[in-house]
């Protein structure tokens, strides 16, 4: 029908993808990447509330997607803890496995041997409320998006409590290693998960509708694309807009 289409193009999923593209073209190009992985934090719910909180509980409940080795394996959530540096005014924080689409996109649209994406949130407490819900409650009720979301409709007055200390702050890191031993670090971060949803979600919107390379012609063509397929122009187009009101911006 020639409609262009692309999917998972939000901010993560979404300009993380295009993150990766441009840490993998920083190494030489597709199939120059060895290994790559995914660091998302977000302060509190980042301002989302429920809906974040829900959504993370159901993915407790999934088994993580991970490449190892060129194969793609499923291991369990919230496991791998690893603590990443997420730039100035950010800093460290603690992450774990979590499934994320990203991983098995970009690994196959990059050449990737090895992809795993990790998620933290702040204060450290919530992290270990995860783990311990984990570990606590059935795959059967953690999937029950009705309860979940029930759960943490009745958990808000504590959630906004916290958010309000915290701020909502997102950031984004990806790691990527060449295999030649070259290693790239590329980082990213907002003062409002909503916001920059909202902002990377419309960036994606307004390079389908009006996005034009050199030629004239449209930036991204018929089909569906994943964003880590996008071509240069596209990604850099979008990434341009993403970075507005960043407080972070090393890519």
């Amino acid at each position: 029908a020639g409609v262009p289409c692309v999917v998972s193009c939000g901010i993560w999923p979404g300009v993380s993808a295009l993150m990766a593209a441009e840490a993998v073209n920083k190494l030489g190009g597709t199939g120059a990447c060895e290994r790559l992985e995914f660091s998302f934090f977000t302060a509190g719910t980042g301002g989302a509330g429920p809906t974040i909180v829900s959504a993370t509980f159901l993915l407790l409940a999934t088994k993580v997607a991970m490449y190892v080795d060129g194969e793609l394996v499923e291991e369990e959530p919230w496991l791998d803890r690893q603590v990443r540096d997420f730039g100035e005014g950010v800093g460290e924080h603690e992450c774990y496995t979590l499934d994320n689409p990203d991983v098995p996109t970009t690994a196959e649209a990059l050449g990737i041997q090895s992809c795993v994406s990790r998620f933290g949130t702040y204060p450290s407490f919530w992290n270990g409320l995860f783990g311990g819900l984990k570990a606590a409650l059935p795959t059967s009720l953690l999937m029950d998006r009705g309860k979940m979301q029930g759960l943490a409709i009745f958990s808000m007055p504590i959630i906004r409590a916290v958010d309000a200390l915290v701020g909502g702050t997102n950031a984004m890191r990806v790691d990527a290693w060449g295999k030649d031993g070259t290693k790239v670090t590329l980082r990213c971060a907002h003062k409002d998960l909503e916001d920059c949803v909202g902002q990377a979600t419309a960036a994606f919107g307004m390079e389908l509708l009006r996005g034009k390379g050199a030629t004239g012609d449209p930036t991204i063509g018929p089909g569906v694309w994943y964003p880590a397929e996008l071509q240069a122009d596209a990604r850099s187009n979008i990434l341009a807009v993403a970075r507005q009101k960043t407080l972070v911006w090393e890519v």
